[in-house]
């Protein structure tokens, strides 16, 4: 009025976001009823595949991602408590050296689950550090590597008296779980993801599935570190997710966000149950791997 200008308002802050998103990006069930529920429905699992008893499930990614300790964890449920059987650290070199298989056993002195882990040295895209190279996890994946046999990281492995000359179709291996830290997910580096990349697309010319592990989520979120229940509400876990996906090329829906056992003395319901749903989904899709080979005979 009289010619005065009006003063406008100050912009008022925009609120940041909340940390946890309105509803979980994925429904999981916390509970012991449940847990039992997986742990029944993988003790039934079977391939219905003539030849094959138990499907290969083969770890690989990136240096101390947690590979062997998933391995470990999956052990600890079904025997009750924590078990280190297969070699894991935190440094900065792969603890893993040589090619292992592993069979889970159903409680101490029980029968054998009806899958096969297969452990590797971890993935590394950098000049200056070891690691295992892409041509022999393409090996691995066509069935024609040992157990307990040690690579070169320098050299890719070439046709040996040790290895399988005609493997059959229980030696190769029927899903690629792909390992990477949550902690550590933005730091990807180019050389790793082109090693990635050149797995991938022998697997998919194979038709093998493939999902990836996204682990220490406690170590990348201090609300999924105090309450393992927000994994799937968790704001920034679920940015990771997505920008994982981006960067692996693996859809989110294939992705699975777990915490690996890796000082505990005794077994935590919220562990297990992220664990066993990972596991289950392996088994489902290494399901439909065997569906599609017999559809194609």
């Amino acid at each position: 009025m009289g010619g005065s200008e009006s003063k406008p308002k100050p912009v008022e802050n925009i609120c940041q976001l909340s940390p946890l998103l309105p509803k979980p990006w994925r429904e999981v069930e916390f509970s012991m009823r449940k847990k039992t529920e997986l742990l029944e429905e993988v003790k039934k699992y079977e391939t219905l595949t003539d030849g094959v008893e138990q499907p290969r499930i083969l770890l690989t990614g990136q240096i101390q991602a947690g590979k062997s300790s998933f391995i470990n964890s999956v052990n600890s449920i079904f025997r009750g408590y924590p078990i280190f059987q297969a070699a894991a650290g935190y440094g900065k070199q792969s603890v893993t050296k040589h090619y292992r298989t592993y069979t889970i056993s159903d409680s101490k002195g029980g029968g054998r689950l009806p899958f096969i882990f297969c452990d590797t040295m971890g993935l590394n895209g950098c000049d200056n550090e070891v690691g295992i190279l892409p041509q022999d996890v393409i090996s691995i994946i066509n069935g024609y590597v040992p157990d307990n046999y040690k690579f070169d990281p320098i050299t890719a492995m070439s046709t040996c008296k040790k290895c399988t000359e005609r493997p059959s179709l229980a030696d190769q291996v029927h899903c690629i779980v792909y390992v990477v830290d949550a902690s550590t997910a933005s730091l990807l580096d180019k050389g790793l993801l082109k090693m990635l990349q050149i797995i991938q697309d022998k697997a998919c010319s194979l038709g093998i599935p493939q999902l990836l592990l996204l682990t220490k989520v406690d170590f990348a979120c201090n609300i999924v570190k105090d309450d393992l229940t927000k994994v799937y509400e968790s704001r920034y876990i679920h940015e990771t997710v997505i920008k994982v996906s981006q960067m692996v090329g693996v859809p989110v829906t294939c992705i699975l966000p777990v915490r690996n056992y890796w000082c505990e003395t005794e077994l935590d319901m919220k562990v297990d149950i992220l664990i066993l749903k990972a596991l289950q989904e392996i088994l489902r899709q290494a399901d439909a791997f065997f569906d599609e080979i017999k559809r194609i005979e």
